[in-house]
C-alpha cells in the first residue's frame, strides 16, 4: 500500500501540464517584463528609421533622371517691375530692401 501512494504522488507530480497552464505562465512572464519589451520595440523602430535615413542620405540620383533639369526658377518680368514700383513708392519698404541687400541674414 505504501508503494501505491508513492506511485500516485509521483504520477501527480510528473503529470503533463495543460496548455492553458503553460499559456498562463508565459502570459505572467510577459506581463512582468512588459516595460522592457516595449522599450525594445521602440528602440528597434528607432534603429530602423535611422538606418533608412542613412540609406536615403547617401543615395545618388538614377542615371535616367536629368540632374540639369532642376533649373533656376524663372521670375516673371511683370512681377519684378511691380515690386520695384512698390519699392520706389514707399520709403520704409525701400530702407527695408536696402538693409536686406546689405545683410540678408539679419532679422
Amino acid at each position: 500500500m505504501k508503494f501505491q501512494r508513492a506511485s500516485n504522488k509521483e504520477q501527480r507530480t510528473t503529470a503533463t501540464v495543460s496548455p492553458r497552464t503553460k499559456a498562463l505562465k508565459v502570459l505572467s512572464v510577459l506581463v512582468q517584463h512588459i516595460a522592457f519589451i516595449g522599450l525594445l520595440v521602440v528602440l528597434m523602430v528607432y534603429l530602423l528609421v535611422v538606418w533608412r535615413l542613412s540609406q536615403l542620405a547617401g543615395a545618388e540620383p538614377d542615371a535616367s533622371q536629368d540632374v540639369a533639369a532642376a533649373a533656376i526658377p524663372k521670375v516673371d518680368k511683370n512681377a519684378i517691375d511691380q515690386i520695384e514700383a512698390l519699392e520706389k513708392s514707399n520709403t520704409q519698404i525701400k530702407s527695408f530692401f536696402n538693409s536686406a541687400r546689405n545683410n540678408p541674414f539679419a532679422e
